[in-house]
């Protein structure tokens, strides 16, 4: 085929051979210039996308004021700003609603955007402060192992307050609060040793957290500097029934006695001596007489 081709040229005019070579150069360069078109078409498409993508932007929360770590996230404390979808970063809250309310973490620096790491959605994670219910405050009290049940009341149960107050004339007690929730209690009654003095153990003395609502734990302070704490444990999801003193005071017998002071001494009182009298004069004892008698008269004389 190939020397067809060879013995077809050779016949050609070179006129002909010219006007052969002239189409060939058009259709080279028409196949060439549609390469071009078309690439260069192809790079207008991609620089016109880029810029599309680039204005994206989505809304985002972020932090108006620098944020303390563990801090309770306010609504004053955040704004959404539009950013750039590319550089949101991972786990970025889109939502006021889902950041308030919550404990930041970590420190949140002002401009910083909210993300899901920087925020404590799990309460348990904040430890002892998650366990303190909403609008109550966690406030410790002294008891003793008598005061305190006896150890049996544990973190998580409920209790009632009493207090009892101690007078001259006796004791009155009643009930401060009710249904308490009791947070933790420190019934350790691990033995330290004080071995500069001896080497007899010295119990610790226990402590009871409760949570109050501010006006109740107010009244447990007062009611601690005036008198003992009692702490009575109550049964699991009971509801009291039928009807309790609320106060009862017993009346020492002691303190209703009047006790006076012992008196003086009296003085020994002597009697006046009372006057002598001439006391009659006894009879005289008979005599015995040798076994007669002698009457003289109305006198009988013994011999």
């Amino acid at each position: 085929m190939f020397s067809k081709l060879m013995d077809v040229l050779n016949d050609l005019q070179p006129r002909q051979l010219l006007m052969l070579a002239g189409v060939t150069a058009v259709v080279m360069f028409l196949a060439v210039y549609l390469a071009l078109s078309s690439m260069m078409a192809k790079d207008e498409g991609k620089t016109k996308v880029a810029p599309v993508k680039q204005m994206l932007t989505t809304q985002v929360v972020m932090a108006k004021e620098d944020i303390p770590s563990r801090a309770v996230i306010q609504e004053s404390m955040l704004e959404m700003k539009e950013v750039p979808a590319e550089a949101i970063p991972r786990g970025a809250m889109m939502s006021l609603q889902d950041v308030v309310g919550q404990p930041a973490a970590s420190t949140i620096y002002a401009g910083d955007v909210v993300t899901l790491s920087k925020l404590i959605v799990d309460k348990l994670k904040t430890g002892f402060v998650a366990e303190i219910p909403e609008n109550c405050r966690a406030v410790s009290v002294g008891i003793s192992e008598i005061t305190g049940v006896a150890g049996f009341a544990k973190p998580g149960d409920y209790v009632d307050v009493i207090l009892v107050e101690k007078g001259n004339q006796g004791a009155t007690s009643r009930f401060l609060l009710r249904n308490v929730l009791l947070l933790g209690i420190n019934q350790d009654t691990a033995q330290e040793k004080d071995s500069s003095k001896t080497d007899r153990p010295k119990a610790k003395p226990a402590i009871a957290t409760l949570a109050l609502a501010p006006d109740d734990m107010l009244q447990l302070i007062s009611a601690a500097a005036v008198g003992e704490i009692y702490l009575a444990l109550r049964p699991f999801h009971t509801n009291d029934t039928g009807n309790f003193l609320d106060t009862y005071t017993l009346r020492s017998v002691k303190g209703s006695e009047v006790v006076k002071a012992p008196a003086p001494a009296a003085a020994p009182v002597y009697a006046a001596p009372a006057s002598v009298s001439a006391a009659p004069s006894a009879p005289a004892a008979p005599r015995v007489s040798a076994g007669y008698e002698i009457i003289q008269g109305d006198k009988v004389i013994a011999k």
